[in-house]
């Protein structure tokens, strides 16, 4: 799995302006800092999980994350591998009509989602690389079915990738305990401090990469959009903090060389 380290005990990932994102901050605008310090990949699940999937046979160890009847299309998630012994938040079946695929790798976390698209036969499963207080870090996947009906991983997104993007897209300044969050330059929202008792705001005042969600039921052009809570730095302490933030939205629209890019932000309270 993904280690986030301390994120205070490292280096900030900081963005550079000129990106392929357009991010053009004014003379005030500061670019926001990334948690995530490396493209270090989710690790391979236990053996215990591939041993359970070795063989699928949905029963009581599986918690149904999706069944679409009118397509046949379902999606599993493996909860433990049977007595006490923990899937670690790893294992997923897809199924289409009788034939299932195992994929033991994908980690789906505690709140897994799924939608399956029959114009376009996208299947995005949405699980996490990351969970824990205060720490929700997605990653989604694309799936695709073959002639015999087996599924496949076309593509996903990292999050550390994802945390670079919006890194390299998002700016901010800060006037006192007013704080302004800009999207490639312009405007997006504000925000006011209220928190007294942590001391001053840090000069590296954001961070992202502690909490970072997909939502998977938009239009088949563009299906995806990913939503980022940005954390306040203060003097006192070693934890982020999110009250009284916005939450950053925007579209990700995948391109034929592999990688994403990202349009539309808006901001919500």
């Amino acid at each position: 799995m993904k280690q986030m380290k301390q994120w205070l005990m490292t280096a900030a990932v900081v963005a550079v302006c000129g990106s392929v994102t357009g991010c053009k901050p004014g003379a005030n605008q500061l670019p926001v800092n990334g948690t995530m310090e490396s493209a270090e990949e989710v690790g391979d699940a236990p053996q215990a999980v591939h041993d359970a999937m070795a063989r699928v046979n949905i029963d009581d160890r599986y918690e149904v994350v999706m069944d679409d009847k009118t397509t046949g299309v379902s999606v599993y998630s493996l909860l433990n591998c049977g007595d006490t012994v923990s899937s670690e938040g790893y294992g997923m079946v897809v199924g289409k009509g009788d034939i299932k695929t195992a994929l033991p790798k994908l980690r789906h976390g505690r709140m897994p989602r799924a939608r399956y698209d029959a114009a376009t036969g996208d299947l995005w499963i949405v699980g996490s690389d990351l969970e824990g207080t205060g720490v929700n870090v997605e990653r989604p996947y694309l799936l695709r079915f073959d002639g015999d009906g087996y599924a496949s991983v076309i593509t996903s997104i990292a999050p550390y990738d994802m945390q670079q993007a919006l890194c390299q897209a998002l700016t901010y300044s800060v006037n006192g305990q007013d704080i302004t969050f800009y999207a490639e330059g312009k405007e997006l929202a504000k925000a006011t401090n209220h928190i007294t008792d942590m001391g001053d705001i840090m000069d590296d005042a954001i961070y992202i990469g502690e909490q970072i969600a997909y939502g998977i039921e938009g239009p088949a052009a563009s299906p995806i959009t990913v939503s980022v809570t940005p954390g306040l730095n203060f003097v006192v302490g070693k934890v982020l903090h999110y009250d009284d933030m916005p939450t950053i939205s925007a579209t990700v629209t995948l391109n034929d060389a592999g990688g994403f890019t990202l349009s539309d932000f808006k901001a919500s309270h």
